[in-house]
């Protein structure tokens, strides 16, 4: 066989553009050992600067395990969001042994092999149509992304809510009001706004705030948030259409669901 003939059947793979390696909070770390910043992460719950670091290092190696695996390139960027999410709420069960890593009941010989067993074990599961993925990893680096999910738990019930329905299944206030309304609570459209207004300013707060230097602050030197911050569609790896709504939109009532079973709902798009 020809070296053209060879050339042309080998797999071009690309990797996505990940500028924190350049960030002067990431840089030092990227010396670190795994076990070094697995330990500071589990340790250190106000920085983010750690996972973002074994980020940096993996993410590159978790993107061609992917793509050999032949999805689309949205798939792809889809799964590697996943894989990442998975990780990061994993991160706090692993323990370094003699032998390698333990988590939970899975051993593996290095952090290295865990991840790419764990990316291997997410490339089986359906996924999604290439239509139904809004995800946009230029948009959402996925630890930007789990951050952001996490901060959504110190939200009050109400705000979380009024955040879900609207920036995530594209509901109206006139909607959520509805909806409440038959759950037996009433709330004012000038209160729902303010729950979203604070929502909005809230889950941004609640990020730590290397995270927001990271990923939020436009200029390094000026130490200024960026003027035009993602909105939570955005930022999520699959948002939806409105729930319970026939396909001509032609529906104003709330489905009959709970709080809790459409809070359950969201959670559920979230994590696979």
């Amino acid at each position: 066989m020809s070296n053209s003939v060879a050339g042309s059947m080998v797999k071009v793979l690309s990797f996505p553009r990940i500028p924190e390696r350049q960030h002067p909070l990431i840089q030092p770390l990227l010396t670190w050992s795994d076990e070094e910043l697995v330990q500071h992460f589990q340790k250190e719950r106000d920085r983010g600067c750690y996972f973002v670091a074994l980020y940096c290092r993996y993410g590159p190696l978790v993107y061609s395990v992917l793509q050999h695996h032949g999805r689309s390139p949205v798939q792809v960027d889809y799964l590697f969001a996943k894989v990442w999410h998975g990780l990061f709420f994993s991160l706090d069960l692993v323990e370094f042994t003699p032998e390698g890593v333990k988590v939970g009941d899975e051993e593996a010989h290095s952090l290295r092999n865990w991840i790419v067993n764990r990316t291997a074990t997410l490339i089986q599961e359906e996924l999604p149509g290439i239509e139904q993925i809004t995800y946009v990893l230029q948009a959402a680096p996925p630890p930007l992304w789990c951050y952001l999910e996490a901060s959504l738990a110190y939200l009050s019930p109400l705000s979380r809510l009024v955040l879900v329905t609207t920036q995530t299944f594209h509901w109206s206030l006139e909607r959520v009001r509805a909806y409440l309304e038959v759950q037996g609570e009433t709330y004012s459209l000038e209160e729902l706004n303010r729950q979203l207004e604070e929502g909005l300013a809230r889950i941004v707060e609640y990020l730590p705030p290397d995270i927001r230097q990271i990923y939020l602050v436009a200029d390094l030197n000026s130490g200024e948030p960026s003027a035009t911050q993602p909105t939570l569609e955005e930022l999520f790896p699959n948002s939806v259409e409105e729930v319970g709504s026939p396909p001509d939109g032609t529906s104003t009532s709330p489905p009959d669901l709970s709080i809790d079973n459409l809070l359950a709902e969201w959670e559920r798009i979230l994590s696979g």
